[in-house]
């Protein structure tokens, strides 16, 4: 399949796929913010309140899609849902296009696996089919799109108007993608890291290309960064994170989340809804130690993969920097699924770069190719298999809160929201024995969590009276 003289075929194949593993998300509902974020959010009642609220709004291009969606589709959640597909598919189909220019070898598959991968992963599954995760899909779209539009501009030089339209579209893009989610603002350094690592720009060259093509997105983004520093919402928003845990103790603590999402890139059956990690307080405190050797392991890895491996490089930065955001300003959990959507391309990239190195040294040293393609040829299939397995199974567990929330508690039983919001889901069902018990468990386990204490004396009164 040679993506430059059948551009369809894999378009084709991407779209298929996807969609056949992604077939169950529309049969997920509502879930956990999307009550308060969407349906009950009083700035979505028409767009003449939504534009008179801008000026207090975060992320107002994610709530303008919300404020579409509402006005299209009400209380019914396929179309929201359709709305998330197709930016997940969009995000790969764009992907697919960026490694394309990075690949010389028109024989290579790389830009394909490295789309299919990413759009067939569960770990996509909290941003696709939890419809409030649509922050991160929206972002990623953009944020891919300006990089795209980015690179189609260094690839006009002759057509100067035709490099500045796309330019400008994907400084355009950039700032969409931050309106959609604050994360975006790493944009700037990939495509200094792309020209550095991929494109091999140095010296006068690569300061040409700072002034001429990067300097507009680093003026963009400090047009963000004055907005939010003037925004009132944000300022209290940086107020109240910093005041979550202590700043060395959270720093600590991420890098173990870091090591710990890059390990739930390979095992998918991990996947939770809410994570429940441990917060660190000592370099010396485990599994620490362990982190931080297998970082230090994969950062010699990047330095002395850079020259022969640039995409595996870029890929393992890529993961790494795309964390940063989410990983220096504190947040209540240290982990969420949907904060992987964007890094976790990154990853996949460096996975599929290196194995394909991995099959050519393996034709030249074993001379019979036919068995090695053959190989290879199982192995894909293996993992497209497993993949959308996992990615379907799933989804399934979106349909109802009870299963979705059973599953969490399940994997985080010492963490009191998941039994907090398992005990709302049977109290929707009228099962109020379990309902109390669930609200008795997230209070015990946090006797500060005030939801859970309401939760539970409500629930008492409640069954009381219908005795």
């Amino acid at each position: 399949m040679n993506p430059r003289t059948s551009p369809f075929i894999p378009f084709i194949l991407l779209c298929a796929l996807t969609a056949a593993a992604f077939a169950g998300t529309f049969s997920g509902g509502f879930h956990y913010d999307d009550a308060l974020t969407i349906l009950e959010n009083p700035h979505l009642d028409r767009w003449q309140i939504f534009v008179g609220h801008l000026d207090h709004m975060v992320r107002p291009v994610l709530y303008g899609t919300f404020l579409i969606d509402r006005s299209l589709y009400g209380i019914h959640p396929a179309g929201y849902h359709l709305l998330n597909l197709l930016l997940h598919l969009g995000s790969g189909l764009l992907i697919y296009r960026i490694v394309t220019s990075a690949v010389r070898d028109e024989r290579s598959l790389v830009p394909f696996w490295t789309a299919l991968v990413f759009l067939i992963h569960p770990i996509a599954t909290e941003t696709v089919t939890y419809i409030s995760g649509r922050a991160s899909g929206l972002m990623a779209f953009f944020y891919l799109l300006a990089f795209f539009l980015y690179l189609k501009a260094s690839e006009q030089p002759e057509s100067r108007t035709l490099s500045r339209f796309c330019l400008a579209g994907a400084v355009a893009s950039f700032l969409l993608s931050i309106g959609s989610k604050e994360t975006a603002v790493t944009l700037p350094i990939i495509l200094l890291l792309w020209d550095a690592v991929i494109c091999r720009l140095k010296g006068p060259v690569l300061r040409a290309a700072i002034l001429l093509r990067h300097s507009p997105f680093w003026g963009a983004l400090l047009l963000a960064v004055a907005w939010a520093w003037s925004h009132p919402r944000y300022t209290a928003l940086a107020e109240f994170s910093f005041t979550i845990r202590p700043f060395w103790d959270h720093l600590l603590s991420e890098l173990h989340a870091a090591t710990y999402a890059l390990m739930l890139l390979f095992s998918p059956w991990n996947q939770n809804f809410d994570h429940d990690l441990p917060v660190v307080h000592s370099l010396t405190q485990w599994p620490l130690i362990r982190d931080l050797l297998l970082l230090l392991a994969i950062t010699v890895g990047i330095i002395f993969s850079a020259r022969r491996l640039p995409l595996v490089a870029f890929g393992l930065s890529w993961f790494f920097l795309q964390l940063l955001p989410t990983s220096l300003i504190p947040r209540n959990d240290l982990l969420s699924e949907r904060n992987l959507y964007l890094p976790s391309i990154g990853l996949l990239l460096a996975i599929v770069a290196l194995g394909s190195h991995l099959m050519q040294w393996l034709l030249i040293i074993i001379r019979q190719p036919a068995f090695v393609r053959f190989g290879a040829s199982v192995l894909a299939i293996g993992v497209i298999a497993a993949l959308c397995f996992f990615t379907y199974q799933r989804n399934l567990l979106y349909q109802d809160r009870l299963l979705l929330w059973s599953d969490a508690v399940a994997k985080s039983p010492n963490k009191a929201r998941p039994h907090n919001n398992l005990g709302y889901a049977y109290a929707l069902r009228d099962d109020w024995d379990h309902a109390i018990e669930e609200f008795r468990t997230a209070a015990r386990l946090d006797p500060d969590f005030i939801i859970a204490q309401q939760n539970l004396r409500d629930a008492y009164l409640h069954h009381v009276g219908r005795q």
